[in-house]
Formats: C-alpha cells, structure tokens, sequence
C-alpha cells in the first residue's frame, strides 16, 4: 500500500538516533523490524512511501508505529517566532516522525546508547538478535544469560540487560506504565539498575509516546549552550517538548556531518 503525506521521509526516520535495527536495502527502501513483524518501505517521492503490507495490518500496527495521527506540520507551526534555531531546525527537519516503539524493546536499546555512537548501537543489538535467534523479550534475555550475553560486545552494559530483565519480568510494566504520566514514569524507570535521566527520557520518549519528555545528550546539551543560555524552555511546549528535541537533534548532527568538497 501507499501511504501519502507531506511528513513522513524514511531516510530522516531512520537516521534520527531513535531506532537502531532499520535495515537500508539500497536507494530509498528499508526493512523495518519492530513490533514482532518486518516491514519492507520504500520511498517513492518526498511525500509518497510504499509499504509492503496490507490494508488491514497498516491500520492495525503500523499506523501507531509511525504516529500518523500526529499533525507534524502544527508542531512545527507552533514554534516561537521569534526563535531562529528551532524554526530552522524545523523546517530541516520536515519528514521526520517519533516512532511509537515497543516498551521493552526501547528500553533495552537505550541502556545499550549509553557512552555510545549509533553505528555501535546498531552492532550491539545484531550481535544481541544473533545470539538470542532475534530480538529477545525479557524472559529469553534471562535464558540466554550472562554466558552468551559476554559475547555481544555489550561491555558494562551487559550486567545493566541481565538486571533489567530481571525487574521486567518481576514487575511486568508493560500491563501499567502506559497508564502513567511523564513524572511518574519517569522516576519508576529511575529505579532499574544503570539506567539515568536521559535513558529514562528516551525510554518514555520513543517507548510511551510521552512528549513531555526531553532527553539531554550531547548534542542537545550542545544546542543548549549554544542557543538557549544553557536551558531548553521545555514548558512552552508540553504537548510536543520531546518531538522538538528530535528535530534538533537530527538538525545538529546533520549540520556537523564533514561537507563534500566542491
């Protein structure tokens, strides 16, 4: 199926830091793991995506994977003015969308960002997927155990997967978390071993759809500094504080890639 919109450009999605297992197939077409499926995309013009699936299963799943029901083009219009940076940002940034991810999955994802690149990121959950037989939940982490786990490249950040699995699957937080607001999602995240405030952010971010959150790495801390007197004003924009942060994000590593000679 075909799916129209003027915000919704594959190539920004999948660069954007918040997803880390989009396979790139060659000229505009990805393969989309997520959600216990995999989905072939590809671009077909800047506001035309073809997806390989059928009508039925887009409605179902990857509508809500994609935030279709977001108007990104209001978000974008509600930016102060007067501020040059974001509105920039913005614009730039116009096709890219928060993805709707799967909670455990995020969480896992993210404890794996941590003093981290997206390149190692990505490898580090390969090297996950192939020794769990695919993306592992919770339960088959703890099987697998702290053996198999060694061989993944994970570092310290193996004993922080082997811990949460264990509260994962104690507290079971995917039948209630998505029931909490930002604040107290929040400090609940804060209690798994290894995990701060900016996995935190990122887990209720991308793996709960709470807007309200804004994940500081560097380069937003950067962004920060440089535009903001040090502080983002998170509370002008409570119902799209954590959208705008992927735009400068995605915005700020974009402008510091190296530039072809001409």
């Amino acid at each position: 199926m075909v799916i129209q919109s003027p915000w919704l450009d594959l190539t920004k999605i999948a660069r954007s830091g918040q997803t880390f297992r989009w396979r790139w197939i060659g000229g505009s077409s990805y393969i989309i793991p997520a959600l216990d499926r995999e989905l072939h995309a590809r671009q077909l013009s800047p506001d035309r995506v073809e997806f390989a699936c059928r009508d039925d299963e887009w409605a179902r799943v990857w509508a809500r994977y994609f935030d279709l029901n977001t108007d990104y083009e209001s978000i974008a219009d509600s930016v102060d003015p007067d501020d040059a940076y974001l509105r920039a940002a913005s614009a730039a940034s116009r096709g890219l969308r928060m993805l709707r991810q799967e909670l455990w999955e995020t969480l896992v994802s993210f404890i794996c960002s941590q003093n981290n690149n997206i390149p190692r990121i990505t490898g580090m959950l390969n090297r996950l997927c192939e020794a769990c037989g695919g993306f592992p939940c919770a339960e088959r982490l703890r099987e697998v155990g702290r053996g198999a786990l060694s061989a993944c490249g994970l570092g310290y950040r193996m004993e922080y997967l082997a811990r949460a699995a264990e509260q994962f699957i104690s507290d079971k937080p995917d039948t209630f978390l998505h029931t909490y607001g930002y604040e107290q999602a929040r400090q609940y995240l804060l209690t798994y071993h290894g995990i701060g405030p900016k996995v935190a952010d990122c887990v209720c971010l991308y793996g709960l759809g709470l807007v309200g959150a804004f994940p500081r790495d560097v380069w937003v801390k950067r962004v920060e500094a440089r535009h903001y007197g040090g502080a983002f004003p998170v509370e002008r924009y409570p119902d799209s504080a954590g959208i705008l942060q992927l735009f400068m994000f995605w915005y700020e590593r974009e402008r510091e890639k190296p530039k072809p000679p001409p």
